[in-house]
């Protein structure tokens, strides 16, 4: 049987970016982040099936995302179960429980399997 892969998009603004992406249990399982800012953020990902609220939830993944005006980024297979939904965030901070905002040219994007 195959699995369903959905593809998922988003493009940070100048906010913590808290978002819900999958409000059930899924599987991620690429990831790919182009960061088009002269300055490192990090996209933390959140095993809930609501929007995290930043600097209190704490992050299941901390990926930092490379910075670089012309676009760096990450592009990975991650393969991570999410039990309870897919949440996440982008700040300006490494710490799990940093709140700051982040700016916008951030390409997110996922794709999750069910």
């Amino acid at each position: 049987m195959f699995e369903t892969k959905t593809p998922y998009t988003y493009v940070s603004d100048a906010s913590t970016n808290a978002r819900n992406v999958v409000a059930t249990g899924c599987h991620v399982r690429r990831l790919t982040v182009i960061n088009t800012t002269g300055t490192i953020y990090y996209l933390k990902l959140f095993d809930k099936a609501t929007a995290p609220t930043v600097g209190t939830d704490t992050p299941v993944q901390n990926f930092p995302i490379p910075a670089n005006i012309l676009g760096a980024g990450i592009s990975i297979e991650v393969d991570a179960g999410f039990a309870k939904g897919l949440g996440m965030a982008l700040t300006g901070g490494i710490a799990l429980l940093d709140n700051s905002v982040a700016a916008a040219g951030v390409a997110i994007n996922f794709t999750v399997g069910t």
